[in-house]
């Protein structure tokens, strides 16, 4: 009797032990489920895979290298603008501090680096990029570098500018920068994951961060 009760107990314990297992299975299940239906809400364009970034070598708005090993473990948020620039960078620097205003106010541990990347580098000093990131937010970072590096930088981004010539009212030479205003995410492996094209919105833009950092 003793024996038959200890092999009901042993079976009763198998059982709920497959149990266990299948209902963990379920969850592991539902949760890659909802990863995957989340990033279907996704706003910008989220690349499917990942893409590697070739290497470059910048200098920050602090006067220290930025390049591939900046973008090392956490996310950065880039975008290619000048600090002359008349209504599009303004615009677009305003959103990105809404956005990252909203991320600390919604207790956001993870914060992006938020760095503009300067396509007038021979007007843009690394004070006066500084001066005009950290107008828009005290954590925002600016980078430079020669003209080749650059060109480099956006043609793989695919990033369009160009330099406008005009005359000001003293009839002097001088240049304006045509510009797409496009964001570009990297993830905290240095790799491109998303891009947001115009018009932005900071909360759209939270929303997307916190689900791409919540399911990476």
């Amino acid at each position: 009797m003793r024996q038959k009760k200890s092999g009901i107990r042993t079976t009763v314990l198998g059982l709920s032990v497959f149990t266990i297992a299948l209902f963990g299975l379920f969850i592991s299940q539902h949760q890659i489920l909802n990863k995957k239906q989340d990033l279907s809400q996704f706003h910008g364009t989220l690349l499917e895979k990942p893409r590697n970034l070739s290497e470059f070598a910048l200098l920050g708005s602090d006067n220290q290298p930025f390049n591939n090993s900046s973008l090392q473990g956490h996310w950065t948020l880039a975008f290619f603008g000048f600090t002359s620039c008349g209504s599009i960078c303004p615009t677009i620097m305003a959103e990105l501090s809404k956005m990252y205003n909203l991320l600390e106010s919604k207790g956001q541990k993870s914060l992006p680096n938020i760095v503009m990347i300067s396509l007038d580098p021979k007007r843009d000093t690394l004070d006066k990029l500084a001066s005009y990131v950290k107008a828009f937010h005290p954590s925002f970072y600016g980078a430079s570098g020669d003209e080749l590096s650059v060109n480099k930088l956006t043609s793989e981004l695919g990033i369009a500018y160009a330099k406008i010539a005009k005359k000001d009212i003293e009839n002097s030479e001088g240049y304006d920068i045509e510009h797409t205003g496009t964001l570009i995410l990297l993830n905290p492996k240095g790799e491109i994951a998303a891009f947001f094209t115009t018009p932005h919105n900071a909360s759209l833009l939270a929303e997307d961060y916190m689900m791409l950092d919540q399911n990476t």
